[in-house]
Order: C-alpha cells, then structure tokens, then sequence
C-alpha cells in the first residue's frame, strides 16, 4: 500500500496543511515541502492552486492552475520547476488579486 505524501512530513509542516489527505500548504511551507521531498528523494509529480476564504471554505477558485505533470522529469528537475512556476504564480495571482481576502496555498503531489 502506498503511503500518503502528508504522512512522510514532519509533524510540524503536516498540522499546516488544509487536507487531512493531501499536501496543501501555504508558500513558505510549500516551498520547504518542496526542499523536503527533494532531499528526501521523491519525485514531485506537480502542483495546484488552493484558496482558502475568509469564511473558512476551501477550493480552487481564483487559485493558479499549478504544473502538468511532472512524471517524466528527474527529482532534481521537478522540484526546480515546482519552485519556480509556484513562485511565479504566487506574484501573478497577488498581482490580479490585489484586495482578496483569500489565502493562497499549494497542492504538492508526489510518487510514494
């Protein structure tokens, strides 16, 4: 059986994310998440775009759409790109959402 990505975290980065299931993290812990699983050896499979509102809901709305599908990149590569298209998006998406008052995070998906 497959081990669910959020579970290799360290308790510190997993209590953060939006999902009980899924790697769902704000920037500056994406981007650690990334250094993690990177050093740890997992291939980053993409990313996507989440928004939490100010009423507590969570979904994709004005999010980024996040990466195609890394699958065929090395571990290197993948977490390369996830760091620079995240980082990117994050300044396009504040750019267009200037007085939002939802909070951006990132959905990491890896190969376990």
């Amino acid at each position: 059986m497959k081990k669910r990505a959020l579970s290799l975290l360290p308790e510190r980065l997993s209590s953060k994310s939006l999902s009980a299931k899924e790697v769902v993290l704000p920037y500056n812990e994406a981007l650690e998440v990334i250094d993690f699983f990177e050093n740890e050896e997992y291939l980053i499979l993409g990313w996507e775009g989440w928004v939490k509102t100010s009423d507590g809901r969570v979904g994709h709305g004005s999010a980024p759409q996040g990466t195609v599908s890394l699958e065929n990149c090395t571990v290197v590569e993948a977490a390369s790109i996830c760091r620079e298209t995240i980082r990117s998006d994050k300044a396009g998406w504040e750019k267009d959402n200037p007085e939002s008052d939802e909070e951006l995070h990132f959905c990491i998906t890896v190969r376990t």
